[in-house]
């Protein structure tokens, strides 16, 4: 007989780009792994990780995961950004990063009910803003797509919060194409230099080639939303 183990739903591996779970046990020598066997293994500094299933505090600390070419220019084309997060409060210094390189940002600009996107352009910079609790203290699924090569034309990302679409707000439209970002290095929970860190927990963080449709953002979100008890 067949173990139901073996039978749990998995979320779609097309186009994914990098995975990392952040569980307890699953890093070594300061590597955290890559799930998406594309070896893009993350190196982190003072960072405590939760048992399975798992997570991991970033107040004060960062994953560095490079400048490798299947995570330059994310969304070049169209990509997607997925990670669950556990905010409990602005960040350091209010303006606490989730995911950082020189010429994108995915942040709290100091404000407790919002996040901010930017695009940077070679003209004006593209930026939004979307509802989410920054001092929930609770998980949230959160999933970004977005085609830079819209940025000349105005075109902004999409947001979905716990598989639902939410409103997205459009503080400055980019006015030219966006600005390569293939010489910077990537970060999570924190900024380049250190400082700005995210306050709270991050976990599952996924990055595709490719825009998510609603239906796959919402098998993601229904998929892993028992491990974090939602």
């Amino acid at each position: 007989m067949y173990s139901t183990a073996y039978l749990l739903p998995q979320v779609s591996t097309k186009g994914l780009l990098a995975h990392w779970k952040m569980w307890d046990g699953l890093a070594s020598a300061n590597k955290v792994f890559d799930y998406s066997l594309n070896g893009n293994l993350g190196t982190t500094t003072m960072i405590t990780y939760g048992s399975y299933p798992g997570h991991l505090f970033v107040n004060g600390s960062q994953i560095n995961v490079g400048s490798d070419t299947t995570l330059d220019n994310l969304f070049d084309g169209g990509g997607s950004f997925s990670g669950w997060l556990n905010p409990t409060g602005k960040g350091q210094d209010n303006y606490g990063r989730l995911l950082y390189k020189t010429k994108m940002l995915l942040y709290c600009h100091n404000n407790i009910a919002e996040l901010r996107f930017v695009q940077s352009t070679a003209g004006t910079d593209g930026v939004w803003s979307f509802p989410f609790n920054m001092v929930s203290a609770i998980w949230h699924h959160v999933v970004l797509t977005y085609d830079s090569d819209t940025a000349a034309a105005g075109g902004g990302p999409t947001v979905y919060v716990n598989g639902e679409s939410v409103v997205v707000t459009e503080i400055a439209a980019p006015d030219d194409v966006y600005t390569s970002d293939a010489a910077s290095t990537m970060y999570i929970g924190q900024k380049s230099a250190g400082g700005s860190s995210w306050s709270g927990k991050i976990d599952d963080v996924m990055f595709f080639n490719r825009i998510l449709p609603a239906t796959e953002v919402k098998s993601i979100f229904s998929v892993t939303r028992e491990r974090y008890g939602v």
